[in-house]
């Protein structure tokens, strides 16, 4: 009974991995195929691989420039929302006073507005503010949309923390900025390790956003950077695919080296629990 039940379990994993592996598959097979071969058998392996549209796509759309933007634009996005959420988080979760409750709906209440009824109005306040075509303005639009799923992972694990750790250190005369830098900081690092990931690879992906935001070539991220190979009476599927492969691997590797700090952070939390 137990083989069954295991044999089942693996089957549906296989099926579910093949499913989500699928469409890496598609990319791949595109980016190494000519406009010929793909118009013969889209699915189909090709005779021969086809390298030169990785270095056709780095010439003609500027992939340099544009993954320098994606990389300021997501490091400095992240590093605002975790710096934000962690102190927002350490407040709300030492203090129950009314104020700081309120403050903490307040935050949750952000997550359900959907992106798409702000889209009018975050485009006039950053036209008004001139914040159009600049890094620091989607920067700032980031920020205040991963800080409120990033100050209720705080909170939450925070709540978690024994206050004898933070009584103990006040005792020995550490004061509360101390306390916070020396102590809580330390052992912030799973929930941090996830609050990264989650808001990196969605704001690495966005296309939404930066297209709202950045229609100067100079500021143009790479996903929006790929919509240069589709125009209005034709598009280079190849190209267009080489260049995602190209987009996905600093994604691919950043996951896997913040894979384990996931892993500690769900295991964590399952002990704390």
């Amino acid at each position: 009974m137990m083989k069954s039940n295991k044999a089942a379990v693996l089957a549906v994993f296989s099926l579910l991995a093949l499913v989500f592996l699928f469409p890496l598959y598609v990319a791949l097979l595109m980016s190494l195929k000519t406009a010929k071969q793909t118009f013969d058998s889209f699915y189909a392996l090709p005779s021969s691989l086809n390298f030169a549209n990785f270095a056709h796509a780095w010439e003609t759309s500027k992939f340099p420039l544009a993954i320098m933007n994606s990389l300021i634009i997501t490091v400095l996005s992240v590093a605002l929302i975790v710096l934000v959420s962690a102190l927002a988080g350490y407040a709300i979760a030492r203090r129950n006073k009314p104020f700081y409750n309120i403050l903490f709906m307040l935050f949750l209440s952000g997550m359900m507005i959907p992106f798409q009824v702000t889209m009018l109005p975050l485009y006039k306040l950053g036209k008004t503010l001139h914040m159009l075509d600049t890094h620091w303005g989607i920067i700032l639009i980031y920020g205040g949309f991963g800080i409120q799923t990033g100050v209720l992972f705080y909170t939450a694990f925070i709540r978690q923390i024994s206050r004898e750790i933070e009584e103990a250190a006040k005792i020995d005369g550490c004061t509360t900025p101390g306390i916070f830098i020396r102590i809580i900081i330390p052992l912030l690092k799973p929930v941090t390790a996830t609050v990264i990931v989650l808001n990196a690879l969605y704001i690495w992906n966005d296309f939404l956003l930066p297209l709202l935001y950045l229609q100067d070539n100079h500021y143009r991220t790479i996903p929006l950077q790929q919509y240069f190979f589709f125009g209005q009476y034709s598009s280079d599927l190849n190209l267009a695919f080489a260049y995602a492969v190209m987009g996905m691997i600093p994604v691919i590797v950043f996951f896997l080296i913040m894979q384990r700090f996931i892993v500690k952070g769900i295991a964590a939390g399952a002990v704390k629990g």
